[in-house]
């Protein structure tokens, strides 16, 4: 075929497939000019899926009748002119292309009032084709109904969901722009029955509950920001007892911009690193703001992904912003309750017995207090675990001397099922997963150990062979100063072999032969499994603490689970193992009294 000019119907026809995907995308693309004109209420409706019908209801600032038509023609757009860079741009829409795309593949009704009009204007665009403006009694806002998508366009048809489907993307996108602008009330309906809806208070736990409930908002941690910054994050994040199999609740916006980042969504997951089991992922809905001129929004054809200039800082600051308010909020696990409570970690002060005993007080469910002195004989340090210091400060201080919060003060009473310590406190019952208590103790121990620069490392009598797989040489090479820095000795022994000639200290007792070997290639696993720097650091760490734990199964004398909870107190992060999974539960004495039938 020789080369030609296509017709401007065609040509329309498939630019609108890169704006206009499915029915989802024209929602998002109407609800964000909305936005753009201001809008504090936007209502959207629903007929079968999208693909019959949608209509979006703003009342922002409209659209003068005399512009009405040019809106609709490709590249018209009020939001930007020739001085534009492209690049410092402050609104949704930028490119003028929502409208004519949208036209070109559906019959467009629009019917507007601008904020300086005494009447509303109507037109209607049949699959491209305009028919004369006329005057219509309207509301301050706009009012634009879209049929019949797709069907000139039948092979874009046959490639739609169900009419379930697409309804379940176009809620999904919508809950994501109501999570970013929690001041603009937002409504779903899908054939008359009401699927979303938002308040528009202003604030983000009135959007999360009006999008995932008012259960799961009870569960949400505000972000403090600093809103003199030029870059900074604000948003709402969940306890970590709250979480899912995917990564579907975590909603990020930049500048007002709803995107998807897999960069940023990674920062957010290692920021609950140690809070979380693996594969597990928290609700999030972090806004980011940087300056306007370091951000690119013209890289992706539907605007769903940004372009950083130092996207390494706005990856810090997300992740210190995120893990800032889960350092100082993360509560012990409460058994039985379907979040963690509120306040179980207890602070410790010292007591007034002038002997420097620490005391506990709390409260009771009649609101009286009571102070609960330590079993001092629980103090005692007796047979010791594996990795216990030597030199510890008091329950309750801080190497400098000061009160942290910390577990309450238990009394052990024994060991169940060879895994879990049993012990009193003064709220109910605690259960101790041994392993994960030690494993928390060890990594700390470690951690310390490692940032000081002090290595502690243990030669084997008989040096471990290991085989390594592809490509895995090239990582031990590049990491091989920290591997020593921890206590790793090994030689290279051919093009894909190692020999391990030592092996951390804490592991001296627990690895040897082809023992060491087996854990250095779960070290070199943590490797592939991606991060760099502090990110694998702490998983190669968190990796020497399990094999140097105590195991599920070991039995443990009463002075030995004593000695464990003592080592747990002194720790920063008691209530999780360093792969996050809790190492102390709850029974509270009020679930107790009513399974009793006490109360």
């Amino acid at each position: 075929m020789p080369i030609k000019v296509l017709s401007d119907d065609l040509a329309s026809r498939i630019a609108a497939g890169e704006v206009i995907e499915r029915p989802a995308s024209v929602v998002k693309e109407l609800v964000e000019n909305s936005l753009d004109a201001g809008s504090t209420r936007i209502d959207v409706h629903i007929l079968g899926g999208g693909a019959q019908s949608i209509t979006v209801v703003d009342n922002g600032s409209g659209i003068p009748a005399a512009e009405l038509a040019v809106a609709f023609e490709r590249f018209a757009t009020s939001k930007i002119d020739e001085s534009s860079d492209l690049i410092a741009i402050g609104t949704l829409g930028f490119r003028g292309e929502a409208l004519p795309s949208i036209s070109s593949v559906a019959r467009v009704e629009a019917i507007s009032k601008s904020d300086d009009s005494e009447a509303g204007a109507r037109i209607l665009v049949d699959f491209g084709k305009q028919t004369p403006i006329e005057p219509a009694g309207a509301p301050q806002g706009t009012r634009i109904e879209v049929a019949g998508l797709f069907t000139n366009v039948p092979a874009r048809l046959k490639f739609l969901g169900s009419a379930g489907r697409e309804l379940s993307r176009i809620q999904s996108n919508l809950a994501s722009l109501a999570l970013v602008y929690p001041h603009v009330a937002i409504s779903l309906s899908a054939d008359g029955r009401e699927r979303l809806r938002t308040i528009g208070s202003g604030k983000l736990v009135d959007a999360v509950s009006g999008v995932y409930g008012p259960k799961v908002a009870e569960q949400m941690l505000e972000l403090d920001s600093d809103d003199s910054a030029a870059f900074s994050a604000d948003g709402i994040v969940s306890y970590p007892s709250l979480n899912r199999s995917n990564r579907t609740y975590m909603t990020i916006s930049v500048n007002g911009r709803w995107i998807q980042s897999r960069r940023l969504s990674y920062a957010i997951e290692q920021a609950y690193h140690g809070f979380l089991p693996e594969r597990r992922f928290p609700f999030a809905v972090i806004r980011i703001q940087t300056p306007l001129d370091d951000v690119d929004a013209n890289v992706h054809p539907a605007k769903a992904e940004v372009r950083f200039l130092r996207e390494d800082l706005v990856y810090s600051v997300v992740q210190r912003a995120v893990r800032g308010v889960l350092s100082t909020s993360a509560p012990v696990h409460e058994l039985g309750a379907g979040r963690a409570a509120g306040s179980i970690g207890l602070l410790r002060t010292p007591g007034n017995s002038g002997n420097g005993e620490f005391a506990v007080t709390v409260a009771d469910s009649r609101n009286t207090e009571f102070t609960q002195w330590p079993d001092q004989s629980s103090l005692a340090e007796q047979t010791r675990l594996p990795g216990a210091a030597g030199d510890q400060s008091q329950p309750g201080q801080s190497a400098t001397g000061t009160p942290k919060e910390t577990l309450p003060v238990l009394r052990v009473i024994g060991q169940a099922h060879e895994t879990y310590i049993l012990a009193e406190g003064p709220d109910g019952v605690y259960l101790v997963d041994q392993h994960a208590a030690h494993e928390r103790v060890m990594f700390e121990r470690v951690k310390q150990r490692f940032d000081q620069n002090e290595t502690e490392s243990q030669p084997l009598l008989e040096p471990a062979s290991v085989d390594l797989g592809p490509g895995a040489m090239a990582a031990v090479q590049e990491h091989l100063d920290d591997l020593n820095r921890v206590g790793w000795g090994v030689e290279e022994f051919g093009t894909n072999s190692l020999i391990v000639r030592s092996v951390p200290g804490p592991l001296s007792t627990r690895a040897s032969g082809d023992g060491a070997g087996q854990v250095f290639i779960r070290v070199l696993d943590e490797l592939s499994e991606g991060g760099t720097g502090e990110t694998w650091r702490d998983r190669m760490l968190a990796t020497i603490a399990c094999h140097s734990s105590v195991r599920a199964g070991q039995v443990l004398s009463i002075d030995e689970s004593k000695d464990l909870i003592r080592q747990l107190e002194q720790t920063e992060r008691p209530n999780t193992c360093p792969h996050g999974r809790p190492t102390i539960v709850q029974l509270n004495v009020n679930d107790l009294e009513r399974e009793f039938k006490r109360r």
